[in-house]
Formats: structure tokens, C-alpha cells, sequence
């Protein structure tokens, strides 16, 4: 069967905040953190994104004033395409978690949030596509983000979303380790990556694959640009992957 070409937007590490809603410059001006989701938002709309893909740490924390979460919800509610996201280690689906304090997917059948700490698979038929991804519980050194990603069938495009952090040794003493070798086995067309806040391409065989990067400024050391990634996969072109600089003003 001849799959659609798909276009994709994924970002991660947004880290919005209850603190600081004071900017130094600006007094009650909406912190970076927020800016950037508008941003994304208004790049997905600009570019008829087919999906938006956000993978871990939306929050910098569950402890979220209705403020923030009101401001979420309307911003989730413009978009136009399904919304897929999953928690990170700093908004992790702990018993605590803003994810079981507020549904998010209130703002629009098109919002889901993946919660599962088994991992979890949607199917979206119209876009001949699949989104695989698992809710991080506990972010400590026996969590594995890619483990037991369900065998590839049928011929949708596969996607996967996950939080962690790339290393070449299993045994390295850090959380939530992915490794280079489970990115390639992982039979996956595109697999999103959260945790680091830089653009990096970390594809593996015939997975493409990559951490976004925040859209938020100042973690690429410069005060009004951030990133995502733009990824467009294509039978015949294969699978096109572009970091986005995002200005914040």
C-alpha cells in the first residue's frame, strides 16, 4: 500500500512554570516558556502540520497554577492537529502528577496524552500513521523508555515518542537511558526524543530519530531562539528531518 506523505512538528522541554511570571523587562509579560508554546503552535497552523508531537516536559513540575494550565488549555485548543504528548522526568505520571489533576484532553478531541507506563499505541487511519509512547513514572536507572516497543505491522508510518537520555553503555549510572542500539532496533519511520534541550539528530539504521531541542530561549545560550524539529516522511523521499529556529519575542 502507497503511504500518504506525512508532515510532522515535535518539540519537548517547554519546562512551563509557575515561577517567574515577573520578566525583568516586562512586568506581567508572559514568561518565554509560554511564548514558545504560542510559537509552536502558530508554526504547527503556519505549516499544516498533520501532527504535533511533544515528548516530555511540557511542566517544569506538577505544581502548576490554574493561570498556566487555563493558558495550556486554550493554546492546545487552536491547534488544528492532533496533539500527542507524553510526561517527562520533571512532569513525571507520578501519584502527584499534573496529568491526573487536569485533562488536558478537555481541550479538544484532537489532544491525547499518553499515560501508560507499558506504553501505549494510537492509531490515526486517516493519516495512515501510528504514535507509540510511554508515560516516564519513575525517572531513576531502571527505567527504560524503549523497551518493549511493539513489533512493526501493517503498513502505516510507525512513530514513537520518548524521554530519556541517549548513552552508549547500559550501565552508565544515569536515568532513563536510551541506547543507540535500541533506536535502530526499534522499527521505527521517526522516533521523537525529549530531555535534551538542544537540536540533535541521533538516527540509528533505518530509524530517523532526534531530540528537538527547546523552543524556549536561552538554552541554546541566546536570548530570543529556540527549536523544533520539521520532519516530513515520504515514500519516495524518505524521511526529511530539519531543525526549525523559533524566534521568541
Amino acid at each position: 500500500m502507497r503511504r500518504r506523505p506525512l508532515k510532522l512538528i515535535h518539540t519537548s522541554d517547554l519546562h512551563i512554570s509557575s515561577e517567574g511570571r515577573w520578566n525583568e523587562d516586562l512586568p506581567l509579560d508572559r514568561p518565554r516558556e509560554e511564548r514558545a508554546l504560542s510559537e509552536v503552535i502558530d508554526t504547527a497552523l503556519r505549516r499544516q502540520a498533520d501532527l504535533l508531537l511533544i515528548a516530555g516536559d511540557l511542566f517544569d513540575s506538577s505544581r502548576v497554577a490554574g493561570a498556566q494550565i487555563d493558558f495550556v488549555m486554550k493554546e492546545f485548543s487552536r491547534a488544528s492537529c492532533p496533539i500527542i504528548l507524553i510526561p517527562g522526568n520533571h512532569d513525571c505520571y507520578d501519584d502527584h502528577s499534573i496529568y491526573k489533576q487536569v485533562d488536558f484532553e478537555q481541550a479538544g478531541s484532537h489532544v491525547k496524552v499518553l499515560m501508560s507506563e507499558e506504553g501505549q499505541t494510537l492509531e490515526f487511519p486517516k493519516l495512515e500513521a501510528t504514535v507509540w509512547g510511554r508515560a516516564l513514572i519513575d525517572h531513576d536507572h531502571k527505567n527504560q523508555p524503549l523497551a518493549d516497543i511493539p513489533k512493526r505491522s501493517g503498513d502505516f508510518w510507525h512513530l514513537g515518542i520518548a524521554h530519556g537520555y541517549l548513552t552508549q553503555d547500559r550501565s552508565e549510572m544515569r536515568s532513563s537511558l536510551i541506547t543507540h542500539e535500541e533506536i535502530g532496533e526499534s522499527g521505527l519511520d521517526y522516533l521523537a526524543l525529549g530531555h535534551v534541550h538542544v537540536f540533535r539528530e541521533v538516527s540509528q539504521n533505518t530509524t530517523t530519530a532526534c531530540y528537538s531541542g527547546s523552543p524556549a530561549p536561552g538554552f541554546l545560550g541566546d536570548g530570543q531562539w529556540g527549536s523544533v524539529a520539521m520532519v516530513t516522511l515520504d515514500q519516495n523521499a524518505g524521511v526529511i528531518l530539519s531543525e526549525e529556529k523559533l524566534r521568541v519575542n
